[in-house]
């Protein structure tokens, strides 16, 4: 506490409880209630109030008046006193509303920066969800393209193959050819197990490699038309 204000409030304090006393009922408690809002610009507390209180009260009652005018005084000085505290009290019942309305604000900050982590887990989970999908399509893509690649190489190969057979002489073609159908037939067998596993494993957004799927298909399937016409004019029995 400020001594110096302090001072200067006790003495103000003092001559305003000795008006109050000398007029009686005629008495209002302005002066009183003035002198609050003084200690709260200065920065007293209800204490420090009470203290001026009591060294102005000891002042203005004297040890030789009767007991009836020392309980008058004191009444008078309580009613005084009361309105004087009044803004003090009116500062305290803020400072208690603003610390309510703060320990609110934090518990709402908490209650957002807790929702806020929440969401940025949740966008950490999805981001890293998205990313390893992403990762795996491309895998699959270029998984798909290169027994794509193998399948059309191996169409190649089919078809020349069927090439030598025909450029073969004829006793020769029988026995080659039988030999090759077989080969051509495990290798046919395989692209097409490798084909159907292919399929079934490429996402739905793969629509591309599904088509080239289907096409390389057909051209796997048409090999296998052309081989069989062509043991059968060899006149090689295979069931294959």
């Amino acid at each position: 506490m400020n001594k110096l204000k302090s001072s200067g409030l006790s003495g103000r304090y003092l001559a305003a409880l000795r008006l109050h006393f000398e007029q009686g009922a005629a008495a209002d408690l302005q002066a009183a209630h003035k002198l609050g809002a003084q200690a709260v610009e200065i920065g007293l507390e209800t204490l420090d109030l009470a203290r001026i209180h009591d060294q102005a009260l000891g002042a203005l009652i004297l040890p030789n008046c009767s007991s009836a005018v020392q309980d008058d005084m004191a009444l008078k000085a309580a009613i005084f006193f009361t309105e004087a505290i009044a803004p003090l009290e009116k500062t305290h019942s803020l400072a208690l509303k603003m610390d309510a309305d703060l320990d609110e604000l934090k518990a709402t900050l908490a209650r957002h920066t807790l929702d806020l982590a929440e969401s940025t887990l949740e966008i950490q989970g999805g981001i890293a969800q998205r990313k390893a999908a992403e990762e795996a399509l491309e895998a699959s893509r270029a998984e798909s393209a290169r027994l794509l690649n193998e399948a059309r190489r191996m169409q190649e190969h089919l078809q020349k193959l069927a090439h030598e057979i025909l450029s073969a002489q004829e006793d020769e073609r029988k026995t080659m050819s039988l030999k090759l159908q077989d080969e051509i037939a495990q290798t046919l067998l395989g692209i097409q197990i490798r084909l159907l596993t292919l399929q079934k494993e490429v996402s739905v957004s793969g629509e591309d490699f599904k088509k080239e799927i289907a096409i390389t298909r057909r051209l796997v399937n048409n090999s296998v038309r052309t081989i069989n016409r062509f043991a059968r004019e060899f006149g090689i029995q295979y069931e294959n």
